[in-house]
Order: C-alpha cells, then sequence, then structure tokens
C-alpha cells in the first residue's frame, strides 16, 4: 500500500537517450540542451506548489531536473535510491502487461515494482506535500500500484499532483 498523502511528481528533463527513444537501462546521462530548456520552463509553476520537501532519484537527470525546478524553493532535499529507473527489459515487460501488471508481474518487473512502491513510500514519510522527481518508470509503477485512471506514461517534465478523492481512492492531474 502507498501512504495516503497527496504528493506531487516530475519526470526528468529530457536526455538524448529519451530524444532518440532509447530505453537504456542504467546509464547515469544528463540532460540534453531541450531538457535543461523544459525544467527551466516549469521552474515557475514549481514555486507556486505547497511543497515543503523534495524526494529525487540518484541519477544526473533527475538531480540535475531537481536542481533546476526547485532552485527558488526552501524545502529540504532527500535523495532515495528506490527512486531509480528500471531497465529497459522491465520498462517493455511492464508495459505488455499494463493493468495486470500487479497480478501478473513476475522476477525483475516485480522486484521493480517493489522497489517503486518501497520509494515512493520513504519521499511520503517527509513533511509534505512532498515534490518526488524521478523517472517514467517510476510514475509508471506508481499509477498501476494506486490504481490511477490517468495517462501512465508522461512526457518529460509533465508535472503531476496526485491525491486522495473523497471516496480515498487516488487521482492525479497534470498541471499546467
Amino acid at each position: 500500500m502507498i501512504h495516503q498523502k497527496e504528493f506531487y511528481f516530475i519526470r526528468h528533463g529530457q536526455t538524448d537517450h529519451n530524444l532518440k527513444g532509447l530505453h537504456t537501462d542504467h546509464f547515469d546521462i544528463p540532460l540534453n540542451e531541450r531538457g535543461r530548456q523544459q525544467a527551466s520552463d516549469i521552474e515557475r509553476i514549481v514555486t507556486s506548489l505547497p511543497i515543503q520537501s523534495v524526494c529525487f532519484s540518484p541519477l544526473k537527470r533527475a538531480k540535475e531536473t531537481k536542481e533546476i525546478i526547485t532552485s527558488k524553493l526552501q524545502a529540504p532535499h532527500y535523495e532515495i535510491a528506490d527512486l531509480t529507473e528500471c531497465t529497459g527489459a522491465v520498462w517493455l515487460e511492464m508495459n505488455r502487461l499494463g493493468y495486470d501488471a500487479l497480478s501478473k508481474a513476475q522476477g525483475p518487473v516485480q522486484a521493480f515494482l517493489q522497489q517503486a512502491k518501497n520509494g515512493i513510500n520513504q519521499a511520503l514519510l517527509q513533511p509534505g506535500p512532498v515534490l518526488v522527481v524521478a523517472h517514467g518508470g517510476i510514475h509508471w509503477a506508481l499509477c498501476c500500484w494506486m490504481k490511477v485512471e490517468h495517462e501512465w506514461a508522461i512526457d518529460n517534465c509533465v508535472p503531476v499532483h496526485f491525491f486522495l478523492r473523497p471516496d480515498k481512492r487516488w487521482s492525479a492531474k497534470k498541471l499546467s
């Protein structure tokens, strides 16, 4: 179960590998110029949010995005290893399984889904609302765990607000 506490999520800015459509396992690659511009473009949105803590993946692209979008925030930052991206093979298998991933996943996919749940729960232990800066695979896994009716595969640097509806079910909304 995911801790029931609202949070914001941003997938890192574009990298050259994203641009080329490569699913590159755990290469620790930086943002490209477009990715840095994407992060800069959403900084005003991020600074307008009631963020109390920032949690992020240890990979360069997430850290660089976090640095750009939070440069004006006065909130503590926490690096969380379990917010690291999945491998390309896991990503492809999660997409193949779709909405049934939790019930049908095995091996590396199940391990990644558990990792993502652990990562978000570690983040949600911090004072909130929390901003999470991570990866597309983490976003996908969270939507799976929370059974969110939302676009599971999101573009780079799209802020998403995850919140509980009155019926205690998760919902998500892209911010612009």
